[in-house]
């Protein structure tokens, strides 16, 4: 009797202890989540929440394999990154068609392989024993699939529990609905509406970084002030939903021509401000005079079966590295005033011309220069039309 029931209290000493391990555990993983979930509600973009999705879950809960597939119907999310690049090798993929997530309404847990995992490559399950797949987004189809996998053929079991699991789906789905919604609302805040292009807001914060970067990576920074050609005729002739027309066509011709790393921008009215970096005196002519080329080309189709020829003029100048003590205010008053300058030569000797400053018009503006605030650029010169 006695020894049966030494041995039961072992059993049950041995089975608390486990309860308790047990109960540890849970807590600690739980402190775990409740941390990646604070510093999730506090990522301050887009690409901050996918590292610490990609790599902060990976590391603290000591998973193999931590992927997202995110659907990206309206182009956002790609436009969103491009800001921010995650660089080469990050397990996200972003699909255009809602479609391969239908159906997928609850966490779908088990042998890797099981179901619903024809939105997922070959690649992205390699080498896992079980994984986890977690809805994103309330609807059907969800808005994507957070893929944890393992190892290990236990991690992931279809008689698990899953409710930490749909807190942490719950608490990503509102991150990412939330990074977006505040990259759409920063854009619409520097975007031009009517051409979709910058703006001249973003432009005068870019021109600063830009002129910063210059200098540390040796090369010049050039600039072309776009200006379309009687456009006050258009107006009164056509009317003004005819004059927006003709502003938006032409922000898609000039885009065009550009490099991923330029910048077009609205500077107001008709007119277009580009920052080219990098670029020699020839480059910088070739393509503005290929700009030129492409919106006088084609009219621009406009309402009851009118088009509309349109030309533009276009002035540009070159900003060398190296500012000689100068701050990046004054440096940026000199560039945006040769190209303006270059764009008034055009204008006056007959439009639909592509004018250069000169490097002396440099050296003559670089003398004594009253300080500029930053970001107070002069604005464009008044041009008849």
């Amino acid at each position: 009797m006695d020894t049966r029931l030494a041995t039961e209290n072992r059993w049950l000493r041995a089975r608390l202890e486990a309860l308790i391990e047990t109960a540890r555990e849970t807590e600690d993983k739980l402190n775990r989540l409740a941390d990646l979930e604070f510093r999730l509600l506090q990522a301050g973009d887009l690409s901050h929440l996918l590292r610490l999705l990609l790599q902060d879950l990976k590391r603290d809960f000591e998973l193999d394999h931590v992927g997202l597939v995110l659907c990206d119907t309206t182009g956002d999310l790609q436009a969103a990154l491009e800001g921010h690049p995650l660089g080469e090798g990050w397990p996200l993929r972003l699909i255009p068609d809602p479609a391969p997530l239908q159906g997928l309404h609850t966490p779908v847990l088990g042998p890797a392989g099981n179901g619903h995992t024809t939105v997922l490559l070959p690649e992205e399950m390699e080498g896992l024993a079980s994984h986890a797949l977690l809805p994103l987004g309330r609807g059907d189809p969800p808005r994507g699939i957070l893929l944890l996998g393992s190892h290990g053929a236990e991690r992931y079991t279809p008689d698990q529990d899953t409710f930490l699991l749909r807190r942490l789906a719950a608490i990503v789905s509102v991150c990412l609905e939330n990074a977006l919604a505040h990259w759409r609302l920063r854009e619409m805040g520097v975007t031009d509406p009517l051409t979709g292009v910058r703006n001249r807001r973003f432009f005068d914060q870019r021109l600063q970084d830009e002129i910063g970067r210059m200098d540390r990576e040796g090369h010049a920074l050039a600039c072309l002030f776009i200006d379309i050609d009687h456009f006050k005729r258009v107006n009164d002739r056509h009317g003004h939903a005819a004059g927006d027309r003709v502003i938006a066509a032409v922000a898609q011709r000039l885009a065009r021509h550009l490099r991923r790393f330029d910048l077009l921008a609205r500077y107001g009215g008709e007119e277009f401000v580009i920052l080219l970096p990098a670029l020699d005196d020839s480059e910088l002519q070739s393509i503005a005079e290929r700009m030129r080329h492409t919106v006088a080309a084609t009219p621009v189709p406009v309402e009851d079966h009118r088009a509309i020829q349109v030309t533009v003029s276009i002035g540009g100048a070159r900003l060398p590295p190296g500012g000689q003590g100068q701050a990046p205010e004054a440096r940026a008053r000199i560039l945006l005033g040769s190209a303006d300058h270059a764009l008034l030569r055009a204008k006056e000797t007959g439009r639909n011309r592509v004018e250069m400053a000169a490097e002396g018009l440099y050296r003559q503006e670089a003398g004594p220069t009253p300080p500029v605030p930053a970001g107070a650029i002069p604005p464009s010169s008044e041009m008849n039309p």
